[in-house]
């Protein structure tokens, strides 16, 4: 592995230090024969780099992050032959609930929840997906910080917790989502977000030129930026949907579409 030849190939700055160190734990697998693992990433990040590292045959790469659908993974290294599983993953489940239904915010957000536990002193990096329901949060992490976190989180945005870990998938709570039928003039990304979130087009047009919109949690600044069905765009403050279907045009000569959009 040509780790400089590699490290040339990602644009100076942040992408490039996360890459160092994903390329070291590559490394670290490869010498010592054994699993190793990055901290999370966001999924496109880890989509970008697997496929840098695709030609090394000796190398196998997985990426998991507690579940199929998590938007921030682990990069998982092992030797080619020794496909990893998603439980050799070091990630534990943790469940935050409020301690007292009759006391305290009813309304904790994914910025709440988060803002608490990195409140506690952690790095964003070893905190993957948060997933909120009524009155409670599962939250993604590295499994190190586990132990910490269920000993010290005592409150959540002044409202009072705790925080056990727990296994299986009754305890993840399902993604709440919305089908939503749409007529579009076109495929274009700004045409489609527009509708989707009820916002109009320059608006539309001003986020993605800033770099606050993701198609299958990649950044694109390209208004025109012609979407097909299956992909999954985000629309940061606004929230992110997914194309089920594309139909035929309608009368006035309008493209049916039905999204299922994240609530």
């Amino acid at each position: 592995m040509d780790r400089q030849a590699l490290l040339r190939s990602v644009p100076e700055g942040e992408e490039r230090l996360l890459f160092a160190k994903a390329l070291d734990q590559a490394l670290f697998s490869m010498k010592r024969r054994q699993p190793a693992f990055t901290d999370f990433m966001d999924r496109a990040k880890c989509a970008r780099f697997a496929e840098r590292l695709r030609g090394i045959r000796e190398l196998n790469v997985t990426l998991f992050g507690g579940t199929e659908d998590c938007e921030r993974q682990m990069m998982g290294f092992s030797l080619a032959e020794e496909e990893l599983s998603e439980e050799d993953f070091p990630i534990k489940i943790i469940k935050i609930r409020r301690k007292s239904k009759k006391f305290g915010q009813a309304d904790l957000s994914h910025r709440d929840y988060l803002g608490s536990i990195l409140g506690l002193g952690i790095d964003r990096g070893k905190v993957g997906d948060i997933l909120v329901a009524e009155d409670t949060a599962v939250c993604f992490v590295a499994e190190e910080i586990s132990p910490y976190i269920t000993a010290v989180l005592e409150q959540v945005s002044k409202t009072a917790v705790v925080a056990e870990e727990t296994e299986g998938a009754e305890a993840i709570p399902q993604r709440q989502t919305e089908t939503k039928r749409l007529t579009v003039a076109s495929m274009r990304l700004d045409a489609v977000a527009g509708e989707a979130f009820n916002l109009a087009r320059g608006k539309v047009q001003t986020l993605i030129g800033a770099e606050k919109a993701q198609v299958n949690w990649n950044i694109v600044t390209n208004t025109s930026h012609q979407l097909k069905e299956g992909d999954m765009v985000s629309l940061r403050g606004f929230g992110r949907f997914r194309i089920k279907s594309i139909g035929g045009k309608t009368k006035k000569d309008r493209i049916g579409l039905e999204i299922e959009k994240y609530v």
